[in-house]
């Protein structure tokens, strides 16, 4: 179809398809597109009227007929009829009728309507279109709404959690405040009940003196218990042999020992599975100078934060290793310190709950064979609690 024969309401722009917010713009739309149907089928039924009436006039009649007053009321009826279709098609963008006296022929009045068919499909088209637009707008707004009240829902919710939290913390708060003035009544009443049993004269002068040596003798057998849990302690850090690891320890224990003399990739292997088989995973590996198992002091500030990572009840087993450089049994007990000393600087800062044990494995070369400082280390493990 040629650009010309467009309507005009049917070249619109992105501006003019924009849905507006009213969500009733879809109705009206509906009902523009009944009344242009109704407009249409009011032109078509005008226009043959027009045309079967040119039509049945004769072709040829003689000058006093043409001049007589019914023929000119018939004409001034159809050029009222012609100019009231004229301003119907230009409102649905159709050309206007031709004023021309020559009756049309079938074939032309066919082709016309067609092109009127046309252009009328056409806007019916764009409107449909618009309609389809705006339903869809619709169904974006509905759903932005039901999502909207969703999270009005969630928020109420939260809200009402935020307030239950508030009253009880303001209840609890009171409480606390009531306990802690008891406590200190409490401790008041003792503190002056002490006082009149140390200033009381019905207290005997030697049951008085039998009272203060049992305190003492009390206070001396409390440090010979602490004194003995500490010694019994520092001997349970570290095990010199598989009989004296702690249970949680043995089966990694004995992994460490079965790799020693494999191939790299072996243990490789074997580290990337200690996780997962036996819960079992490297914290920190801490270097030592050649010949010494001193710690120093940027080593230490590297051990002492590990027991606060690890669980509150997990162990960590401090394994300790020499290169084969020197004397086998020397480098053993070079191994042994190194393990040692970790184990103890980890045991004074460990959690209530933690355990924590060294043992040693002597000289290896499994950490590099090439270079010996490599193999001078300390590997501290933590083993996380098994349920049982």
């Amino acid at each position: 179809m040629d650009d010309k024969n467009l309507p005009t309401g049917a070249a619109e722009t992105e501006s003019d398809l924009v849905t507006p917010a009213n969500p009733t713009a879809a109705p009206t739309a509906s009902r523009s597109i009944s009344t242009g149907v109704l407009v249409i089928g009011f032109v078509i039924i005008t226009l043959l009227s027009i045309l079967i009436f040119q039509n049945l006039m004769p072709s040829g009649g003689n000058k006093e007929d043409e001049d007589s007053p019914a023929i000119q009321a018939i004409k001034a009826d159809i050029k009222s009829r012609r100019e009231e279709v004229n301003r119907t098609r230009l409102q649905l963008g159709l050309e206007p009728l031709a004023g021309s006296q020559t009756v049309e022929s079938a074939e032309e009045v066919a082709k016309r309507l067609k092109s009127d068919a046309d252009t009328l499909a056409a806007l019916a088209s764009s409107f449909q279109d618009l309609l389809a637009r705006k339903d869809a707008q619709l169904d974006e707004i509905r759903a932005e709404s039901v999502a909207a009240l969703k999270d009005q829902n969630r928020l109420r919710e939260l809200l009402d959690t935020t307030n239950r939290d508030l009253r009880k913390a303001l209840v609890d708060a009171s409480l606390a405040t009531t306990l802690q003035a008891d406590l200190e009544k409490a401790q008041a009443r003792i503190a002056l009940m002490e006082k009149e049993l140390l200033d009381s004269r019905g207290v005997p002068e030697e049951l008085r003196q039998r009272l203060m040596e049992t305190e003492q003798e009390n206070a001396r057998l409390q440090a010979r218990v602490t004194e003995l849990e500490g010694q019994l302690a520092q001997a349970s850090i570290f095990a010199t042999t598989e009989d004296q690891i702690l249970r949680e320890a043995v089966a990694l224990y004995r992994a460490l020992q079965n790799l020693e003399g494999k191939a790299d990739s072996d243990i490789s292997t074997a580290y990337s599975q200690f996780g997962a088989n036996l819960g079992a995973n490297v914290m920190k590996t801490c270097t030592f100078s050649t010949g010494s198992s001193d710690i120093a002091p940027d080593l230490e500030a590297g051990i002492t934060p590990i027991p606060a990572e690890a669980p509150e009840n997990a162990m960590i087993f401090v394994v300790g290793y020499a290169s084969e450089t020197g004397n086998v049994d020397k480098n053993r007990q070079l191994s042994s310190d190194r393990a040692t000393r970790v184990a103890e600087l980890l045991n004074t800062v460990k959690r209530p709950g933690q355990k924590v044990q060294a043992a040693y494995l002597g000289q290896t070369d499994r950490f590099s064979s090439r270079i010996p400082e490599r193999n001078q280390i300390v590997e501290i493990w933590q083993i996380a609690p098994r349920s049982r």
